[in-house]
């Protein structure tokens, strides 16, 4: 039975690291919102040993929380389907198990997407986490038009909140692997192409985690895939041959030395920072 203000929020996960906060943080974001009328769909994989107890924990500690069966599925796009083949809200939110969600964020999407019933989904900003510390602010288009897709993907996943029927009417998730690592990208344009469209709220609510300098978390395969995922989003949406030099483009970026892409990514956040200090 469908519950009409339910948001079912999903998280894929497969948790291999010793340490635990990050994903502790990342569960208890959820479960703290100041908007309680929620399930916590978790699917897991191949995750440690340490983490599976943790997440059976929070199972016992907070009716909300629900483990879906992971068995076999290693793709993102894999165990969020099935989260969300089992979902009872007619909202779908996502959650990563290394980032945090504000505490007003699933009622502040909520309100914003009872306000405009013309967008299908909607994000927000965000806060740059790198190494425990908060190192900027990312900011994106309030209403993303296709083009906006061009040189960026103008959402962070995780931050999103659907209303469930244009998911059902996308099919979900592709499943393809040439869609690893950018199941996100996919999915939200085959829901542009479908005639549905997304914002971001312009205050950041969730704490993005990015990776240490110098660590590489994009294999160049994910690279690969986008290239293949943008080709054929691309095409459908009639972008080509225009679009073909931002087909090309993550393998491009994937040349640049990763400390010196670190460093130019950090610097972005910071000059948004800034920016708005010299706003107000």
């Amino acid at each position: 039975m469908r519950h009409s203000e339910l948001i079912s929020v999903v998280m894929g996960v497969r948790y291999r690291r010793e340490d635990l906060s990050p994903l502790k943080r990342a569960v208890e974001s959820i479960l703290q919102q100041s908007y309680s009328d929620l399930e916590f769909l978790i699917c897991e994989n191949e995750s440690t040993p340490e983490a599976k107890a943790l997440l059976s924990e929070y199972v016992q500690m907070d009716s909300r929380v629900r483990l879906v069966d992971g068995s076999g599925a290693t793709l993102l796009g894999e165990k969020l389907n099935r989260c969300i083949s089992v979902a009872n809200g007619n909202w779908i939110a996502r959650q990563d198990d290394d980032d945090r969600s504000l505490p007003n964020r699933l009622a502040r999407q909520m309100e914003f997407l009872h306000k405009n019933k013309q967008y299908a989904f909607v994000g927000c900003y965000v806060k740059i986490e790198q190494d425990g510390t908060i190192v900027g602010t990312r900011k994106f288009p309030q209403a993303p038009e296709t083009k906006d897709f061009l040189f960026i993907q103008p959402f962070i996943h995780p931050t999103i909140l659907f209303r469930k029927d244009c998911l059902d009417a996308a099919a979900g998730y592709s499943q393809s692997r040439f869609c690893s690592g950018c199941e996100d990208y996919d999915l939200l344009l085959r829901l542009y192409q479908a005639g549905y469209k997304g914002a971001n709220l312009t205050e950041p609510c969730f704490i993005y985690h990015i990776p240490s300098p110098g660590v590489c978390t994009r294999s160049y395969s994910m690279r690969i895939n986008e290239v293949v995922t943008r080709w054929n989003r691309f095409y459908a949406l009639g972008l080509l041959p225009k679009a073909l030099p931002y087909v090309v483009k993550p393998l491009i970026v994937g040349l640049i030395p990763q400390r010196m892409l670190s460093r130019l990514k950090k610097l972005h956040c910071i000059s948004v920072v800034q920016e708005e200090s010299t706003d107000e």
